[in-house]
């Protein structure tokens, strides 16, 4: 049982990281591209990665997390490292709820509006994507920091550190 829990555990954690840096990367793209209509789809995409994919991962790591670190005989009462651990884990989820995912549906409903503009002949950038942008280029970093300092406590010998 201890094997599964553990699998699972990295499983989610990285299949998290997998779409947070996914949708960096799509971000990266969207900005070099001169195409409202391939913007909108890169962050379209990004919404689906961050709804589909990213929040069911981050809330199986933190549910697969506790039952794996109780079924290894830490309790929270005992242990401060997990605390911590789920501290920075609610953290995570707060930014994502927060921030990441209003940012990113934000962003694809501007884009998909500037692509429905240039098709009609307008063009520019449509008001509140500087500040959309930055919220979200916000939330990922935040989120990537976060992600390291998790990571290295699922991967440290907790008695070395504990």
């Amino acid at each position: 049982m201890v094997l599964v829990l553990r699998y699972l555990h990295v499983l989610f954690a990285f299949a998290w990281f997998a779409a947070v840096f996914a949708a960096h990367w799509n971000t990266l793209q969207a900005r070099r591209s001169n195409d409202w209509a391939t913007r909108a789809t890169l962050f379209k995409l990004n919404r689906g990665l961050s709804a589909m994919v990213a929040l069911p991962a981050l809330l199986g790591v933190g549910v697969v997390g506790n039952v794996f670190g109780m079924q290894m005989g830490y309790r929270m009462s005992e242990t401060p490292l997990f605390m911590v651990a789920n501290g920075l884990w609610a953290a995570l989820l707060l930014v994502t709820l927060a921030m990441e995912m209003p940012a990113a549906g934000a962003l694809g409903a501007l884009s998909h509006a500037a692509a429905d503009a240039a098709a009609r002949g307008g063009q520019g950038e449509p008001a509140g994507w500087t500040r959309e942008l930055s919220r979200w280029r916000m939330a990922n970093l935040v989120q990537l920091l976060l992600y390291i300092v998790l990571l290295a406590l699922m991967v440290a010998p907790w008695g070395a550190l504990g």
